[in-house]
């Protein structure tokens, strides 16, 4: 098959050493493939630029908002400097809120000072945004990150598909390299009329280059060493390695103030950020919360929303019928057991059928299986040998250690 031309996209970087020129293959991104069941692991394990829209089926005169995130950019696509996307999107269908000129991206940390390149909507058809970090001593891009929202009014029936005409992710060390990454093309079905049921549409691509330089990745002893509290961690010696990797990928971070704080009860809108980041699940786009005590502009809301999507977590209605999620209580042991639970057994994994349950404090206990299942695979232990505490909060460090048990399963 003939490869059509690829065009090049020259971004000059200013960096501490002086003018970094970087020549980007923008790449072929218009000719977009559905990606087979039957797709390498390789190729799926791969990070991805999703435009993530808030529903598939919409009728006319709706309103449909689009997300765009950075998913899984860890270990050797890691520490990203910056990126350039465009989202093209059909004007004759979908109209740009009146009031959306510009994204609002959270890619980069503010102290890293970020340069925005390009960002800006187009009522004619293309959403288009690029940053860069210019120190090369400012914290780089690692993990999940939303680059913005745009909210859109679906004008007449038809297909509306969103396409990304251009993805781009660099790398310090990889100059003129447009790393390797998945890009995703999803289509909204748009009714005159009727019931509108919602169901996934869209095809997936890989596009970009392999790094030439592989990503300096820190050592234990330096993650380790980024937290005021490390000698609080050191102390823990089961918790310590799990703790260091979780940060290492930004699944768990530390406070403002620099510590872990790995004794500190785990909060329950703490638990939802990690979970879905360490499980690598895609992001949900909701507009209107789920939960009556979470914001959309809480930094937890779209990790509590795509957790809620995914059935790992749930509220409970108060006297009043709201739905509450309590996002500043602690997770309990039993939470976290059974919401682990549920998603290592929904994935597929063999895992063993041990029922044995040393556990006197569990019987007839809600997560009582769930436990035994995950105590069954060594996955789990308890307080003492014979007692589980399934009521008592989870620490940092518990979670830790499970989560990352739990991903290694899940390999």
């Amino acid at each position: 098959m003939n490869k059509k031309k690829w065009t090049y996209k020259w971004i000059a970087i200013s960096v501490a050493m002086g003018i970094m020129i970087c020549t980007i293959s923008a790449g072929p991104v218009s000719a977009a493939t559905e990606v087979a069941n039957t797709k390498a692991a390789s190729e799926t394990a791969l990070p991805i630029v999703r435009l993530v829209p808030s529903t598939y089926q919409a009728k006319v005169g709706d309103t449909i908002e689009v997300a765009i995130w950075l998913q899984g950019f860890t270990g050797d696509y890691s520490k990203v400097q910056g990126y350039e996307v465009h989202m093209d999107f059909d004007a004759s269908l979908l109209a740009p809120s009146s009031d959306s000129k510009k994204l609002t991206p959270s890619i980069f940390k503010k102290t890293s000072s970020p340069m925005s390149l390009v960002n800006k909507i187009d009522q004619t058809g293309s959403v288009q945004i690029a940053e860069a970090i210019t120190s090369k001593d400012a914290k780089l891009f690692t993990g999940y990150g939303k680059v913005g929202t745009v909210s859109f009014r679906a004008l007449k029936a038809g297909s509306a598909t969103l396409k990304q005409s251009k993805s781009i992710i660099i790398q310090p060390d990889n100059p003129g390299i447009n790393i390797k990454h998945r890009i995703n093309q999803p289509t909204i079905t748009i009714l005159a009329n009727g019931t509108a049921t919602d169901k996934v549409n869209e095809k997936t691509q890989t596009i970009g280059e392999p790094a030439v330089k592989k990503v300096s990745l820190p050592s234990a002893s330096q993650t380790l060493a980024g937290f005021k509290d490390k000698g609080a961690i050191s102390k823990l010696k089961w918790a310590q390695d799990s703790i260091v990797k979780l940060a290492a990928t930004e699944v768990l971070q530390g406070t403002s103030e620099g510590n872990f704080e790995p004794l500190r009860d785990m909060t329950r809108a703490e638990f939802a950020k990690s979970a879905v980041v360490a499980l690598g699940l895609d992001m949900k786009q909701q507009p209107v919360p789920t939960f009556s005590d979470v914001n959309t502009s809480d930094w937890y809301y779209d990790y509590v929303e795509t957790a809620g999507k995914y059935g790992l977590i749930q509220g409970l209605k108060d006297k009043q019928g709201n739905l509450k999620f309590n996002p500043s209580a602690s997770v309990t042991r039993a939470e976290l057991t059974a919401i682990l639970a549920r998603q290592l057994k929904s994935s597929g994994k063999g895992m063993t059928a041990d029922n044995s349950n040393p556990f006197t404090d569990i019987t007839s206990h809600w997560a009582q299986n769930d436990i035994i299942y995950l105590y069954g695979n060594k996955l789990i232990q308890g307080k003492t040998a014979t007692k589980f505490h399934p009521g008592a909060p989870a620490s940092r460090a518990e979670v830790s250690v499970l989560l990352e048990r739990i991903q290694q399963a899940l390999k």
